[in-house]
């Protein structure tokens, strides 16, 4: 008998995963992953600038190899659909043939006609522009995005590009989020009015909006700046959800993998957004995806009497489940500290002596650092009086967008050691999580459970353990690291027609709760004083 079969693609900041899942009973029948060899390698980006960008080719590649991989054992022709995810906001400049600039020869090394990362904040200054037009114009066009406009976003990266680079400004047909960019990829799409844009990306990150009618207005861009001119009626007005058809499997990438010429591709998303799908979201449940950044997300239900939400990432009808009201808000940084504080603590050693070492003790160190200094800090006595840091080393998300923010740090002394950096700053990351908890409850939003999901639940007890006790609820993870791309299969498994809708499709693709960690009473009252005093370190 012919197999049925879904993939669901994540994108995220290193690499692309793949699942192929029977949608029939939700078994993961293969799984894989491939890296970003040009991103892995670090070029295209300047840290001191906060310049963080993706060549298209690493893409391509990677999922070439996800898709080999998948089909070991396997056979592509079973495939009834494939859905995408991909980080965002990550915009890139395209010609009028959807292809990224980047692709072609006279841009192929120049960082401005590649794939914007959301983790780029080059655009600072540009948002900064964007909220002050915005709030002098009726309607203010950031009210859904929180009321203020990111450096991370959209139209903050295309003005900054406009501005700091007239060749790609004068080639650029218009531009396209990762997200719209690889399902027009799978499905061989040349031409921009041809895709599909997602509600998702649109919603949250370009400031569409039903009740705006769609984008921002061409006078109101060209107001902020004269080089949108260029791009005039170039950009789109219907969005769509992501149990929605894109197109088909392109007939070059059907002979090339062996893939039904039938088979559909579905409207993309954002990574978390699927995430949160992928982790069983249901309403009034925040699912935190957590990774190198968090993205927080809530669905309330349309019929439901739901306030404009000032100061996160945005509150869009459709973007994350297509029938309800999705919230999003994050921490720009998570795991990304705790990558910072290791890289601070071990290269120097590494640049030093690594030769003399050798490889294999080289890595030893890398792999077992968090081991140490996990059992370090876990091994400290909580006290009132202990280190604090704040979790603004990459700027701040949420609440309240600001990515002139830096890090700050109150309670040094000579006895300060390597663990109770990282039991602070482990707090700080909990502490963050706490705020934005209190920004939902302080606007009447319930948050009736938190679901923890991503790379490090899965891998760090110790982390959990602190968000369950900063946070005071009880923190679930679920059975599976790979719930970006569970949530693209689940829009698959319903773009195909094998459920009605995601809420049927997550009844039995969705990730299961494997794990409860309850707060520990005893820590409560000295988890307040800390979380006062980081309080008090963001307002001074």
């Amino acid at each position: 008998m012919e197999r049925k079969l879904v993939i669901g693609l994540d994108f995220g900041t290193d690499s692309v995963r793949g699942v192929l899942l029977n949608p029939v009973n939700g078994h993961v029948v293969a799984s894989a992953i491939a890296y970003f060899k040009r991103w892995s390698a670090g070029l295209y980006c300047n840290p001191e600038e906060d310049q963080y960008r993706q060549h298209p080719l690493d893409y391509i590649e990677s999922m070439d190899e996800v898709f080999v991989k998948l089909f070991e054992t396997e056979n592509a022709a079973n495939v009834l659909a494939i859905a995408s995810s991909t980080t965002g906001s990550t915009p890139v400049a395209v010609n009028d043939k959807c292809q990224p600039l980047s692709l072609l020869k006279e841009f192929e090394e120049n960082p401005n006609a590649m794939f914007v990362l959301w983790k780029d904040h080059t655009a600072i200054n540009e948002a900064a522009e964007i909220n002050a037009l915005s709030k002098k114009w009726n309607p203010d066009y950031t009210r859904y995005s929180g009321g203020i406009y990111s450096s991370e976003w959209f139209w903050s990266k295309i003005l900054h590009i406009n501005r700091a680079d007239k060749s790609v400004l004068q080639n650029a047909y218009t531009w396209l989020e990762q997200s719209d960019w690889i399902p027009a990829y799978l499905c061989g799409t040349d031409a921009p009015y041809a895709v599909k844009r997602n509600r998702c990306a649109a919603g949250h990150k370009a400031m569409w909006n039903e009740a705006f009618a769609g984008l921002p207005s061409a006078t109101f861009l060209k107001t902020l700046d004269p080089s949108f001119d260029k791009l005039d009626g170039r950009f789109y007005t219907e969005t769509y959800t992501s149990d929605q058809v894109f197109g088909t499997i392109s007939p070059n990438l059907a002979d090339k993998f062996g893939f039904n010429p039938e088979t559909i591709i579905t409207v993309g998303a954002l990574d978390a957004h699927h995430g949160a799908v992928g982790a069983g979201i249901t309403p009034y449940t925040l699912v935190k995806v957590v990774g190198t950044s968090t993205c927080d997300m809530l669905v309330v239900p349309e019929s439901n009497q739901l306030p404009v939400v000032d100061g996160i990432c945005g509150q869009v009808n459709g973007s994350i489940d297509p029938g309800m009201i999705g919230l999003e808000a994050g921490q720009s940084a998570f795991g990304d500290i705790y990558s910072w504080f290791k890289k601070l603590v071990l290269k120097p050693t590494q640049d030093i002596i690594g030769d003399q070492i050798g490889a294999e003790l080289s890595q030893k160190l890398d792999d077992q650092f968090f081991n140490y200094v996990t059992a370090e800090a876990a091994r400290i006595e909580l006290t009132g009086s202990d280190l604090v840091f704040t979790d603004y080393h990459n700027g701040r998300r949420s609440p309240d967008a600001d990515f002139g923010l830096q890090a700050s740090a109150y309670g040094f002394e000579l006895a300060t050691q390597a663990g109770h950096f990282f039991k602070a700053l482990v707090e700080a990351t909990a502490f963050g999580s706490r705020a934005i908890m209190e920004h939902f409850q302080s606007f009447g939003i319930a948050i009736e459970h938190v679901i923890a999901t991503g790379g490090i639940p899965d891998k760090s007890p110790y982390v959990v353990q602190v968000l369950a006790d900063v946070m005071g609820v009880e923190v679930h993870v679920t059975d599976s690291g790979q719930t970006c791309a569970l949530g693209s299969a689940i829009f698959a498994a319903t773009a195909s027609g094998i459920y009605p809708n995601i809420q049927e499709a997550q009844k039995v693709i969705a990730a299961k709760i494997v794990k409860t960690y309850i707060p520990n009473p005893d820590t409560r009252e000295k988890y307040e004083i800390l979380y006062h005093r980081y309080k008090e370190l963001i307002h001074d």
